[in-house]
């Protein structure tokens, strides 16, 4: 499970949740997004990700989570420590 470790991201929609691997991400993906299912950012998210679980050699965890990272600003949600410096 440590190779699909990521840079923890903390994810705000009215609670804080914070993320630490490609399964978490995914799962949120999923079974908790709050953002629409057919929007370009979120099905590349999903797709980087199960590549990344199924062992692709062309993406890596990291990729992973900058695909969720730009999903997630697609659903117009806010990510730490990503934002971190955004005044909102």
């Amino acid at each position: 499970m440590d190779r699909f470790k990521i840079e923890p991201v903390t994810i705000n929609w009215g609670d804080f949740d914070t993320l630490e691997t490609v399964t978490d991400l995914a799962r949120c993906l999923l079974d908790n997004w709050p953002g629409t299912s057919d929007a370009q950012s979120y099905i590349t998210a999903l797709m980087v990700c199960s590549a990344v679980l199924e062992n692709g050699l062309d993406d890596r965890p990291e990729d992973a989570r900058a695909a969720f990272v730009d999903a997630a600003h697609e659903a117009l949600l806010s990510v730490s420590p990503d934002d971190d410096h955004l005044d909102f």
